[in-house]
């Protein structure tokens, strides 16, 4: 009980920022300070536990940093870190994009015909956010009789019950809702995906991808350490995407589930569930440079920023 105690400790100090203390020896060895959210985008970090501090609100603990230069890699909403770019002048600049979209729409088992189509009722979330813009690109024209929900986790009840209660006389039942991993395969409802988001805005936008979660690297921090971490980063987020084992094998040697939770939100077992099948997470590696047209036009058409966005703010 005392070693499992200690363990805990040393993992607490890592999230507040003793990137000092090595997690476990055996993993990589990390001369970076990175910040990320919990969630995804520390997923796709799962190699750089040692360098790597997460938290839970990327709009009050992470976003701010930006300002401090206190981290050499932040990897944080693509929209968020461009407005800080642009709008702050902070000294950042876009390198890769690493999540492209982990949500689904998921059939309840009450739409009689089995088709999305005008009238159908449909529960989606972050009406302001990212969810809800490519929501609303997706089926915003379809005719849907829509309801919404703050974030994810509040979808969770109708997902298992297929009913959305509006307010305290007023229930709906419910045909679709739109919901992201890894609650729809912690819910068991992987099965009844109707769509994947990623796959249905590439479909529709001829080609192009939601650009989720990006990093962003200091200007002041020495660029051979930057290409280094971005190399390597990339072919971890492939091994991955490939072989889910990597995620759950480098998960192990952080410590048990309980630690692995605290840092990343979701277990090695839960990763595992909701990538073995298909890439329920979404995880990627995109040069932001190489893909600068797609960028602009997700954060100025898509969530309609008009962020002027120039060829300075990438890293190249």
């Amino acid at each position: 009980m005392k070693a499992k105690c200690l363990l805990s400790i040393l993992t607490v100090m890592s999230l507040a920022g003793c990137n000092s203390n090595q997690i476990n020896p055996s993993l990589r060895k990390v001369d970076l300070k990175i910040l990320s959210p919990k969630g995804a985008p520390a997923v796709a970090l799962y190699n750089f536990v040692n360098g790597l501090t997460t938290v839970d609100n990327p709009a009050t603990e992470l976003l701010p940093s930006f300002h401090t230069n206190e981290y050499d890699v932040i990897v944080a909403p693509t929209k968020g870190g461009l407005t800080k770019i642009i709008n702050a002048k902070v000294n950042y600049s876009l390198a890769a994009t690493v999540t492209f979209g982990n949500f689904s729409l998921v059939a309840t088992g009450n739409d009689d015909n089995n088709v999305l189509d005008a009238g159908d009722t449909v529960l989606y979330f972050q009406p302001n956010d990212i969810p809800g813009a490519v929501f609303n690109y997706l089926y915003g024209d379809l005719g849907l009789v829509t309801y919404t929900a703050a974030d994810d986790s509040k979808v969770g009840p109708s997902l298992s019950s297929g009913e959305y209660v509006v307010d305290e006389t007023t229930t709906v039942k419910l045909d679709y809702v739109f919901a992201a991993e890894p609650l729809i395969t912690n819910l068991k409802k992987a099965d009844k995906i109707y769509e994947k988001a990623a796959e249905a805005f590439n479909e529709k936008s001829s080609g192009k991808a939601i650009y989720q979660a990006s990093v962003f690297v200091n200007k002041n921090t020495d660029k051979n350490k930057i290409n280094e971490f971005l190399s390597l980063l990339e072919k971890d987020i492939n091994k991955a995407v490939n072989n889910p084992k990597e995620i759950v094998n480098t998960l192990k040697l952080v410590g048990e589930e309980e630690e692995q939770a605290q840092i990343f939100k979701f277990n090695s077992t839960i990763i595992y569930n909701c990538m073995k099948d298909y890439n329920g997470l979404g995880l990627g590696f995109r040069k932001a440079s190489s893909y600068k047209e797609e960028i602009n036009y997700f954060i100025n058409d898509i969530l309609k920023s008009g962020l002027n966005i120039t060829d300075e703010v990438y890293y190249e």
